[in-house]
């Protein structure tokens, strides 16, 4: 071989393993398709099975595919006279969606285990809302954020409801120390029931925090036709003496339009609500956001969709503390601040500090989704759970 030959080879071979070097090769378990995308942390490429909405404006090229996805799924569903239900769900990755479709043309999507956590930069898995549909789903926008979270589509547009959950644990004595469920140990997901009527789904998870160890079990119930689901968490002291534990849950849903939380304000039974506020959750058992604007800020409501949520904690259950603000985090109140932020408008949920014995659990029941309006007011109508 020649000395000019050999060097050739060795270039090559310099350049071939130059490149490895700077191609990622991210493997989400989801087997949705081929996708590239521009590098990060030095990196010139990254390659990975599926694409989240966080990673979406990366993308350079893509090729979904079906055939050897692993996923438990139903057929698509072609509504008659009657809301149809169809889904997907990865029960080794913990991740999927679920999608109704009305009489009328009109769609839910719930999209569950989807996403990446924006504190921690690591995907979620397991019943945690946030995220988009696979690349494949006939139904996917995937450079439409409005089409993620929890999605309602009219029958001319997506409508963001919920965005992705704010959801954590603490040791009781790290009350401003969350551990997200993108930290948690995935144990685990299953399909525990499935058909026209409706699907449950479980996941299991394990949470480790200074002082103790916790088993955390997550049910999720839909009902076709429905638009909210019912979600139930247990959170069971796995460890060998007594732990302490703070639960919380929330969202700033940027209700309405993926990225902005302009126009959106809270509501309870009988009210709007326009400051930060404490929520007495012994005489409310239900709160929502209304994308309807803040008149104090001189928010119009002819800018603004009309769109509302709201999430119902069972009362037997009901946590310390809930709270509409302008921060994710539990706020200072000074009682008069409106709510204000431009993207960080919140509704949030706390239970505890709560002691559970070895062995012993806690649980509670949620009711989320979306709600309706009243046809002569459009004040936001929550529809009927059978929670409490």
């Amino acid at each position: 071989m020649t000395f000019k030959r050999s060097l050739f080879i060795a270039i090559i071979c310099i350049v071939i393993a130059l490149a490895l070097a700077k191609v990622q090769i991210n493997n989400k378990g989801n087997l949705e398709g081929i996708f590239v995308l521009k590098g990060t942390n030095g990196a010139w490429l990254e390659i990975t099975d599926d694409i989240f909405p966080e990673e979406v404006d990366r993308l350079l090229w893509g090729q979904p595919v079906d055939w050897f996805e692993d996923s438990i799924e139903s057929g698509d569903c072609t509504p008659t006279d009657k809301a149809c239900l169809s889904f997907e769900w990865n029960k080794t990755t913990g991740r999927g969606f679920i999608k109704t479709v009305y009489a009328d043309g009109t769609k839910l999507l719930i999209c569950l285990g989807r996403f990446i956590n924006s504190t921690t930069h690591r995907p979620a898995r397991g019943l945690f809302i946030g995220g988009n549909l696979p690349a494949e789903d006939p139904d996917s926008q995937i450079f439409n954020k409005n089409e993620s979270g929890m999605a309602y589509y009219d029958g001319r547009r997506y409508f963001h409801i919920w965005c992705n959950v704010n959801e954590a644990l603490y040791a009781a004595d790290q009350a401003m120390q969350p551990i997200f469920p993108s930290t948690w140990d995935f144990l685990g997901s299953q399909v525990l029931e499935s058909g026209q009527g409706g699907i449950t789904l479980q996941s299991r998870h394990r949470a480790n925090t200074r002082t103790g160890s916790f088993d955390i079990q997550k049910n999720l119930r839909y009902r076709t036709g429905n638009t909210f689901f019912t979600l139930t968490t247990t959170i069971t002291n796995s460890g060998a003496g007594p732990a302490s534990f703070i639960y919380s849950y929330g969202d700033e849903p940027w209700l309405g339009n993926f990225g902005t939380s302009i126009g959106n304000v809270g509501w309870l039974k009988d009210r709007l609500v326009l400051h930060e506020l404490w929520i007495d959750t012994s005489t409310n058992s239900f709160a929502g956001m209304f994308d309807h604007g803040n008149q104090l800020i001189g928010e119009h409501q002819a800018h603004y969709t009309g769109k509302a949520n709201f999430i119902e904690w069972q009362h037997t259950s009901r946590p310390e503390r809930a709270f509409f603000s302008n921060t994710d985090g539990i706020p200072v109140f000074s009682g008069k601040t409106l709510l204000n932020s431009p993207d960080s408008r919140f509704i949030g949920l706390r239970w505890g500090p709560r002691t559970l014995a070895p062995g012993q659990s806690f649980n509670t029941t949620l009711a989320i989704g979306m709600a309706g309006n009243d046809p002569s007011s459009g004040f936001p109508i929550k529809p009927e759970t059978g929670l409490n």
